[in-house]
């Protein structure tokens, strides 16, 4: 799958199907995402059966053939199209999300579909591709860790002041020790490792902006130690911080 895909959104619906509502056998000329908002309903989609229910997520491939029938549900569809060569690799069924986590950007994609004010389309494109971001990326872990995200956004916001495990794990409401066993399992990092490769993107930015030399970008990141600055850089970009500032001077000279 390429790291840039554009979908454009085709059609959006969130409705209440009753028992009488079906979709005949058909093949699909579209990428059809369906959120099982209440209810359930039994998919056929290659000639495989598919039974979803409340909190799950469905993902119809374009040229997919598919039908449906359901004894009641409360959905939301989003049909897309991609450019030619991009795909988006989902499993047919997700379950176990938080929809709530998608729910004010489905009402919001439904607030701007319905009115269709100048500018909808730009803003339901964009709308859609942080659903389908959301789905790819935080869904592998089977929804969000609350805790974890809560520490992640705190070293964020904060990756420039001195910070210790236990600060940052505090700020989820835990201990260091649960805390920073928390981070590793679901996020596979821990959490200084985590931070440190926050502040190094950000050094990067800095660097390439030809403004600050090495020290103050140290310094501007959270880092007191230059050399263990530089040490850092050097493991996670592959080249030292004084290099990195050299190529993107030399870029902007050409």
């Amino acid at each position: 799958m390429s790291r840039y895909i554009h979908p454009e959104l085709t059609y959006f619906v969130q409705k209440e199907c009753t028992p009488s509502w079906k979709l005949d056998t058909h093949r699909i000329s579209f990428y059809d995402i369906v959120f099982v908002l209440e209810g359930q309903a039994d998919y056929t989609i290659n000639g495989k059966e598919y039974h979803v229910q409340q909190g799950d997520v469905l993902y119809i491939k374009a040229q997919s053939v598919r039908s449906a029938v359901t004894t009641g549900m409360v959905c939301a569809a989003l049909d897309f199209v991609l450019d030619d060569g991009n795909t988006i690799d989902l499993p047919v069924v997700t379950s176990g999300l938080d929809l709530e986590q998608y729910q004010w950007l489905l009402q919001e994609l439904n607030y701007e579909w319905l009115q269709q004010k100048d500018g909808y389309e730009m803003k339901c494109h964009a709308l859609l591709s942080l659903i389908i971001h959301k789905l790819i990326y935080e869904g592998k872990a089977v929804g969000i860790n609350s805790h974890v995200d809560r520490m992640k956004r705190y070293i964020v916001e904060h990756y420039d002041e001195p910070l210790t495990v236990g600060q940052i794990a505090r700020a989820s409401k835990l201990n260091a020790v649960y805390g920073g066993a928390l981070f590793k399992r679901v996020e596979g990092r821990s959490i200084s490792e985590f931070l440190n490769r926050v502040r190094i993107n950000k050094a990067a930015s800095l660097l390439e902006t030809g403004e600050y030399n090495v020290g103050e970008v140290a310094d501007r990141t959270g880092f007191k130690d230059i050399y263990y600055f530089s040490n850092t850089f050097k493991r996670l970009m592959g080249v030292s911080p004084a290099s990195y500032k050299n190529n993107y001077a030399l870029h902007r000279r050409l």
